[in-house]
């Protein structure tokens, strides 16, 4: 015997789910894990003193719509390494196991 089930969803309800603390924990968390294995290539970069390691860091906002999480390169010549290993792009896989 089937139930019937009558759904309406609101607008605003499904605006605080994405906001919510709950679904920031879980991006912060993917967010994390993508910055661990690039900590992890082990990329140097030009600092003071000498070579220090690549500066990552992640940011999680529940502003706007939704919530998010940056995974950012910080530091002067982040896009350049970016572009010569592609450590971000080859990271993000990482987020589906966390």
């Amino acid at each position: 015997m089937a139930i019937r089930v009558r759904f309406k969803h609101s607008r605003e309800g499904i605006g605080e789910v994405l906001r919510s603390v709950g679904v920031q924990e879980v991006l912060h968390a993917k967010g994390e894990a993508v910055a661990e294995k690039v900590r992890a290539a082990g990329i140097r970069v030009d600092g003071v003193p000498g070579d220090v390691e690549l500066p990552v860091t992640v940011n999680t906002t529940g502003k706007g719509t939704r919530a998010r999480t940056y995974v950012t390169l910080d530091h002067p010549s982040g896009a350049a390494v970016e572009a010569k290993h592609g450590v971000l792009t080859s990271s993000i896989d990482a987020a589906k196991d966390a």
